[in-house]
């Protein structure tokens, strides 16, 4: 049951993941046995597929069915339990009669791309926004490509972040709440149609749906047919893999701009570029203590092009994202919906071991680093060396402010009810 938040940030995040438990024997189930309980049910709302498999002969089975789920249409976890009779059996299972099944990926169609392209054809000040699906079909590439050959600006979402280089020309800047930049969101204002793929109009992102909506139009691509309208309903919808998507517009929009019927934007372009130099926050602060900003600033200089942040929630995150740089998918490592504290140090050792020459460089404030004191010992028993920047919040944070908010409020009241009762 401590997987749970795991299992949801997974989920929120369309993270494939196969988790398999292990259970009482099947005899015991359903008597309150120590340590046994439906980890199935518990784990079904956050979980692609929860099974308790109940037959030995299943097993083979249900692994198939587990890494189709996993990664067909928005992927996500699935957890497998196991009792240990079931663990302990012997079947008949012929491995070279065995096939894994295909995974489902829907594709735009041509007609669909010619439409979509029809609609960014009628638009004065076009935006591309990047959604993490595009990270997850590995088409960061096919991004840059059909945003170069249609010369429209793009902004990252969060989990997006790194599929463009925030160098690039037309990489615009994030837009939203909190994890934003200045230039991204004057941007986000200023135009008046919006092109997503692979994202889901996280809150964060948007803010206020009514004032982010406002004298635009919208197309959204996503593979999860329950996206498109799920947060306000766009005018045109298209359930398709990112990646696919992505290649179907390359395709068409090569073929319109060879032929002189793609749209120039590179005026709207230079525009976003020039916010983009002028609308910087600033860093460069001389104060002691040190102001985090200048922190950033540091890092910046300190380490490369090719670093991999991780970080998970609170300040770290929100600053890390104004202030920090990132040139390459998957190097920013994130939770970006569920955000649990203490995630941030597994990450990273997660990051190392599955590429021990990769640059990992993780983010935390000063109470997220207290969940992770004894994954130290973990990296340190399995050699998994890494940098871990640890930032004063002046403890607890954004925790800590709610916690002073409330306070005041709290003594407001109480003053007021003092006052009435004299």
């Amino acid at each position: 049951t401590d997987m749970i938040t795991g299992l949801y940030s997974a989920a929120a995040d369309s993270i494939p993941i196969l988790c398999i438990t292990g259970q009482a024997p099947r005899a015991r189930l359903n008597k309150e046995d120590f340590q046994a309980v439906d980890i199935a049910a518990i784990a079904a709302p956050v979980a692609k597929w929860a099974v308790t498999v109940m037959e030995p002969y299943l097993v083979p089975m249900a692994l198939q069915k587990a890494f189709h789920l996993m990664r067909s249409s928005r992927p996500g976890p699935v957890l497998v339990d196991l009792p240990v009779d079931v663990q302990l059996a012997e079947i008949e299972f012929d491995i070279d009669a065995y096939e894994p099944l295909v995974p489902f990926k829907p594709a735009m169609s041509r007609g669909q791309a010619e439409k979509a392209l029809a609609m960014l054809n009628a638009a004065e000040k076009p935006v591309i926004v990047a959604g993490g699906g595009i990270i997850n079909a590995d088409a960061s590439d096919l991004l840059i490509e059909f945003a170069e050959v249609a010369g429209v600006p793009v902004i990252p979402t969060l989990m997006g972040w790194g599929a463009i280089p925030d160098d690039h020309r037309l990489m615009a800047g994030m837009c939203g709440l909190q994890t934003s930049h200045r230039y991204g969101n004057a941007t986000m204002l200023e135009a008046d149609f919006v092109f997503g793929i692979g994202n889901r109009w996280a809150n964060r992102h948007t803010g206020s749906v009514d004032v982010y909506t406002r004298g635009k139009k919208f197309i959204h691509v996503d593979i999860e047919p329950t996206q498109i309208g799920r947060v306000f309903a766009p005018e045109l919808g298209v359930v398709s893999d990112a990646g696919a998507a992505l290649k179907m517009l390359l395709d068409v929009a090569t073929e319109w701009r060879t032929a002189g019927k793609l749209r120039d934007w590179s005026g709207w372009a230079r525009e976003c570029l020039a916010r983009k130099k002028t609308m910087k926050r600033k860093t460069h602060f001389d104060q002691v203590p040190l102001k985090p900003q200048r922190v950033y600033e540091e890092m910046n200089k300190a380490f490369g092009r090719d670093t991999t942040y991780v970080t998970t929630i609170g300040l770290s995150q929100i600053a890390g994202a104004q202030f920090l740089h990132v040139y390459k998918p998957r190097n920013w490592i994130n939770c970006g919906q569920a955000g649990p504290l203490g995630w941030t140090l597994p990450a990273a050792l997660g990051v190392r071991a599955a590429d021990p020459h990769r640059n990992i460089v993780a983010l935390s404030g000063d109470y997220d680093f207290q969940f992770m004191i004894e994954e130290l010992a973990a990296g340190a028993q399995h050699r998994l060396p890494y940098i871990h920047v640890v930032v004063n919040n002046a403890y607890l944070g954004l925790i800590r402010q709610a916690q002073r908010g409330f306070s005041m409020d709290f003594e407001v009241s109480l003053a007021f009810e003092n006052v009435n009762r004299k």
